[in-house]
């Protein structure tokens, strides 16, 4: 046994004894002038542990290493330490500053955005949503080529007709392998393309060109219905854009907040007589 495992056995002996005393002053280990004390390290001892005795020798050693980087950095960067402590000091403040900050979003912040808000915000600045891609309206279903009713199916997924439209989510219930048939939402193209056997590459003069088709591959059709379409280059539609927008006014609104709060503090302090400008 090494003469350190002998010491840190002893100190954890005499740590045991010392906790009827209020001993917080063992000090296991120094660098230079600093002191690592027996209940700094106990502070961070998990409760339930094994091998207190390798904790201990754990914690002590990577102290040691972690002080004598420190003692040596002051040594070496004294042209710059200034500049340091103004840097850790200015980020110090910045942490707390930002903390205080979510404290107070949190506790009262209001993050409800108004429809009518988003619509006004997206209605001054509509021509700046700009489309990165091409969307559609419609419907698409991947059926088995085995399908039963396939002549049935074939003229529902592309009718207007509510009857036809009911026939059709009950059919895909029962034997689409996959469907999507909200033809009101607005989605990108791509994610339907990227599904398809063969990548559609012209999207723009498919959209402009096709109304109904499938495509098929060893097992499966691919059936798409285009209801609706805008290309990419074209103003967003409110829908795709609502979220974003949202978020655009939430942070306004929180800017606005903070900086009511800022003054309202600055305010406070000058009539309590406790800012003194000279």
């Amino acid at each position: 046994m090494s003469k350190q495992q002998i010491f840190l056995i002893l100190v954890f002996l005499t740590f045991s004894v010392s906790c009827y005393n209020n001993n917080d002053k063992l000090i296991i280990a120094s660098v230079n002038e600093k002191k690592l004390l027996l209940s700094e390290v106990t502070k961070e001892m998990p409760k339930e542990i094994e091998d207190s005795t390798f904790f201990i020798d754990q914690y002590m050693n990577l102290w040691i290493r972690k002080q004598l980087m420190i003692y040596h950095a002051e040594i070496n960067l004294n042209s710059d330490l200034l500049d340091y402590e103004t840097q850790i000091s200015e980020y110090r403040s910045s942490l707390l500053i930002y903390a205080y900050q979510q404290e107070l979003i949190n506790q009262n912040f209001d993050t409800s955005i108004s429809l009518k808000e988003v619509s006004h915000y997206y209605n001054i600045y509509k021509e700046d949503f700009k489309l990165f891609k091409n969307i559609f309206k419609g419907r698409y279903i991947v059926l088995d080529k085995s399908a039963p009713k396939l002549k049935s199916f074939e003229k529902w997924y592309k009718s207007e007709d509510p009857k036809d439209l009911e026939r059709l989510a009950d059919y895909c219930n029962q034997f689409a392998k996959e469907y999507y048939l909200s033809d009101t939402s607005w989605q990108y193209f791509s994610r339907i393309n990227n599904k398809l056997p063969k990548l559609i590459n012209e999207e723009e003069y498919f959209l402009k060109n096709t109304k109904s088709i499938w495509f098929e591959d060893i097992q499966y059709r691919h059936y798409i219905y285009i209801k609706n379409y805008q290309i990419k280059g074209s103003v967003s539609p409110l829908t795709l854009e609502s979220e974003k927008i949202r978020n655009v006014l939430l942070n306004k609104n929180k800017i606005q907040y903070l900086k009511q709060l800022e003054d309202e503090l600055y305010q406070n302090a000058l009539d309590l007589k406790k800012i003194k400008i000279y």
